[in-house]
C-alpha cells in the first residue's frame, strides 16, 4: 500500500466518523422528540463500491419496525374511539342520575308530595308541592333531552373537524410524497421528510385506522382499515357540513350532514369503510347512541303523561290532558317529547290555573269538598299502576319504568367504560414497546465513544503517513 492510499483511507474514514458522530448527536438530541425514528449510518467498503480504497457512507435510515406502528395506529384509533363513547355514556348517566339522584329523586319527591297532600287535602302548601314537584319532574326531563342533543352537536362539531383535519392530512402527505421523490433522485437526504410524514400518518390514523403501502421512489399509498382508497396518485376528498343546532327531531338528510367521498355519500357506520377510529364513534354517538337515549326518555314521557291522562285517573277529564301534557296537549308520537312535557297550566297558579283541580280533578266545574282525597289517592295509584311503557313492554309501574331506563343506561356506560379501559390499556403497552425501539441514549453514547476510538485511530495513520513523508524529504 502506498502512503498516498493510507492518507486517502485515513482520511475517508475520518470522513465516516464526522458523519457518524452528527447521526448519533442528532438521536441523543432527539430522543424526547414526538415521532422522531433512529438513525443508523450505514458504511460500506469504498473498495467494494468501485470507488477506490477507504470507507464510504452508503446512506442514513431510519430504525422503524412497520409492523409494530400499524398495531400501535390501530389501537390508537381504538383507543381514541373507545374514550369518546365513555365519555358520550358518562355524560348522559350524569344527566339521568343514579338511583336516588337526577330523575329518580325528582319521581320520589313527587310521589312524596302526593302523599303528603292524600293526609291534608285541604292545605293548599300541600297542594302546591305537588305543582311544584310536577314542574321540577318536567324540568329534569327537559334538561336531560337539552344534554343528549348538546352530545349530538359536540358530536357533529367533532366530525367537522377531523374532516378538515383528513383533508388537510391528506394533502401534506401528498406534497411530502412529491418532495420525497424529488429529493431522492437528487441523492439527498430524505430521512427529516420521512419523519414528518409518518407522523401526519400517526396523527390520521386517530381519527380513522390506516394502512400504509410503499410505492416507488419513496411514495406511499394509504388505504383505510377496511380498504378504502384515500391517497395514491393524489388525495381523495371528503366532504360534510356542520350543523350548527341540534334537536331531537334531525337525521341524516333531514337537517343533519352525511360524509361524502369525492362527493358520493360514504357509509359512516362502525363496521363500514371509514369504522375503527374517532370519526367513526362521533358518527355513532349523533346518528345512533344518542338518538337511542333520546327514544329511551322519550317512552318514560310518553309513560307519564299516559298514566295521568287515564279516565281511571281522573274521571274529570273527558278527552282533555291530565297531569302532565305534551306542549300543552294531548300526546304525540314525534321525537322530543321528553323536551315538550310539560305540566298542565290548570293547575298552576302562576299560569292561571287552581291549586284545588289537583284534589277535585282537572276537568272539575267547581271545587268540592277540601277534606276529600279520594281524586289525589288516584294520581297516586296512577303512579303504582302497572302499564305498559310500549309495545312488547313489560307491565311496570312508574318507579320500576324508570329503573329500566336507568339500568340500560348504565349498562350501556359499563360496556363503554370496558371497551376503552382495554383499548387503552393495549395502546398503552404498544406504545411503550415502540418507544423501547427508539432511541437509546445509553447504546448512542456507548457508541460514540467507539466512534471517537475509530477517528484517534485514523488520525494517527495520517500522523505517522505526515512522519513518514517528511523523513523521506528530508533524506
Amino acid at each position: 500500500m502506498s502512503i498516498s492510499s493510507a492518507l486517502n483511507n485515513a482520511t475517508s474514514g475520518l470522513t465516516a466518523s464526522a458523519r457518524a458522530v452528527q447521526v448519533a448527536s442528532a438521536n441523543v438530541a432527539n430522543a424526547l422528540t414526538d415521532g422522531y425514528a433512529a438513525r443508523e449510518i450505514n458504511l460500506v467498503s469504498a473498495s467494494l463500491a468501485g470507488t477506490g480504497g477507504g470507507v464510504r457512507v452508503a446512506s442514513i435510515t431510519r430504525r422503524v419496525d412497520p409492523a409494530l406502528l400499524g398495531l400501535v395506529r390501530d389501537s390508537g384509533a381504538s383507543a381514541h374511539a373507545g374514550t369518546r363513547s365513555n365519555a358520550f355514556w358518562q355524560r348522559v348517566e350524569t344527566a339521568v342520575g343514579l338511583p336516588g339522584s337526577g330523575l329518580s329523586a325528582a319521581l320520589s319527591a313527587f310521589d312524596t308530595a302526593l302523599i303528603s297532600a292524600a293526609e291534608r287535602p285541604d292545605l293548599d302548601s300541600r297542594l302546591s308541592a305537588v305543582a311544584d314537584s310536577a314542574v321540577a319532574l318536567t324540568g329534569h326531563l327537559g334538561r336531560i333531552e337539552e344534554t343528549v342533543q348538546q352530545l349530538r352537536a359536540d358530536a357533529d362539531y367533532a366530525i367537522a373537524q377531523d374532516v378538515r383535519s383528513l383533508n388537510e392530512g391528506l394533502a401534506r402527505i401528498d406534497t411530502l410524497n412529491d418532495q420525497i421523490v424529488r429529493l431522492q433522485s437528487s441523492d439527498q437526504s430524505v430521512v427529516g421528510l420521512l419523519d414528518e410524514r409518518q407522523a401526519v400518518i400517526s396523527h390520521l390514523s386517530e381519527i380513522v385506522p390506516l394502512r400504509e403501502y410503499p410505492r416507488e421512489h419513496g411514495r406511499v399509498m394509504l388505504y383505510t382499515a377496511s380498504g378504502q382508497l384515500l391517497l395514491d396518485s393524489k388525495p381523495v376528498e371528503f366532504g360534510f357540513t356542520r350543523t350548527p343546532a341540534v334537536d331531537a327531531s334531525m337525521s341524516v338528510g333531514s337537517g343533519l350532514s352525511g360524509l361524502t367521498l369525492n362527493g358520493t355519500p360514504l357509509s359512516t357506520s362502525p363496521s363500514g369503510p371509514m369504522g375503527g377510529g374517532r370519526l367513526a364513534a362521533n358518527f355513532a354517538i349523533r346518528d345512533t347512541d344518542a338518538p337511542s337515549v333520546q327514544t329511551q326518555i322519550d317512552s318514560f314521557a310518553a309513560d307519564l303523561i299516559s298514566r295521568f291522562a287515564d279516565p281511571a285517573t281522573d274521571p274529570s277529564l273527558g278527552g282533555t290532558p291530565g297531569v302532565f301534557t305534551d306542549a300543552g296537549g294531548a300526546l304525540t308520537a314525534t321525537p322530543g317529547l321528553a323536551g315538550r312535557v310539560a305540566v298542565n297550566t290548570a293547575i298552576l297558579p302562576d299560569a292561571g290555573g287552581e291549586l284545588w283541580r289537583i284534589r277535585d280533578g282537572i276537568g272539575a266545574a267547581a271545587p268540592g269538598n277540601i277534606g276529600d282525597s279520594t281524586q289525589i289517592g288516584r294520581l297516586l295509584g296512577a303512579l303504582d299502576r302497572q302499564i305498559a311503557s310500549g309495545p312488547g313492554a313489560p307491565l311496570q309501574t312508574a318507579a320500576a319504568t324508570l329503573g329500566s331506563l336507568m339500568s340500560s343506561l348504565s349498562r350501556s356506560r359499563q360496556s363503554a367504560e370496558d371497551t376503552a379501559t382495554t383499548a387503552q390499556t393495549r395502546n398503552q403497552v404498544l406504545n411503550e414497546t415502540l418507544l423501547a425501539q427508539g432511541v437509546d441514549t445509553d447504546e448512542e453514547m456507548q457508541h460514540l465513544l467507539l466512534i471517537e476510538q475509530a477517528y484517534a485511530a485514523n488520525a494517527r495513520v495520517i500522523q505517522t503517513a505526515d512522519a513518514m513523508l517528511r523523513h523521506l524529504l528530508e533524506i
